[in-house]
C-alpha cells in the first residue's frame, strides 16, 4: 500500500467521523427544538462531543497539511480556525440556560461547517479513490486512470 493511500484513507475515517459527531449534535437539537428532549439533556449530550470534534479536527487539519495536501487542508484549517475562536469566546459548548435563546444560532453554525464538511467528505473520497486505482495500476495503466480521472474531474454535468 503506498503511503498517499493510507493518508486519505486515515483522512476519510477521520472525516466520517466528525461527520458522524456533528449530526448527532444537530438530531439532538432538532429533537430539543421539536421538544422531544429536555434542554438538559440535549446541552449534556451536545456538548460531550464538542471537544473530540475540536480533536479530531485538528488532527486532521494536521495530517492533510503534514502530508502535503494543501488545498483540503488549508479548508480544514479555517474550520479549525472557527473552532479555535469559538473555544478561546467559551462559545464552544451549549448552555442550557441559554440553549433556546441559541438554538438559531447553533443549527446555523452546524450547519454550515455540516455543508463545508460534506464538501471535503467528497474531495477525501475522490483522492482516496484516486490512490487506491492508481496505487494497483501498472505505470502505464496509472498514466490512463489519471487522465481518466482528471477528465472526470473537469467535466460539467448538468
Amino acid at each position: 500500500m503506498s503511503w498517499n493511500f493510507l493518508v486519505w484513507l486515515v483522512c476519510f475515517i477521520l472525516q466520517a467521523a466528525i461527520l458522524g459527531i456533528l449530526m448527532y449534535s444537530l438530531i439532538c437539537l432538532s429533537d430539543l427544538e421539536n421538544d422531544f428532549i429536555n434542554p438538559h439533556d440535549s446541552t449534556t449530550r451536545i456538548n460531550r462531543w464538542v471537544v473530540p470534534e475540536y480533536l479530531v479536527q485538528a488532527l486532521l487539519s494536521c495530517l492533510l497539511l503534514l502530508s502535503g495536501k494543501w488545498f483540503t487542508g488549508l479548508v480544514q484549517l479555517a474550520v479549525l480556525g472557527f473552532h479555535l475562536r469559538s473555544y478561546f469566546r467559551n462559545e464552544h459548548f451549549a448552555d442550557v440556560t441559554e440553549i433556546f435563546k441559541q438554538l438559531p444560532l447553533q443549527k446555523k453554525h452546524r450547519i454550515f461547517k455540516l455543508a463545508i464538511y460534506l464538501i471535503c467528505f467528497v474531495m477525501i473520497i475522490y483522492r482516496l479513490v484516486e490512490a487506491a486505482v492508481t496505487g494497483l495500476l501498472s505505470p502505464a495503466g496509472r498514466e490512463i486512470a489519471k487522465q481518466v480521472l482528471t477528465d472526470a474531474a473537469g467535466s460539467i454535468h448538468y
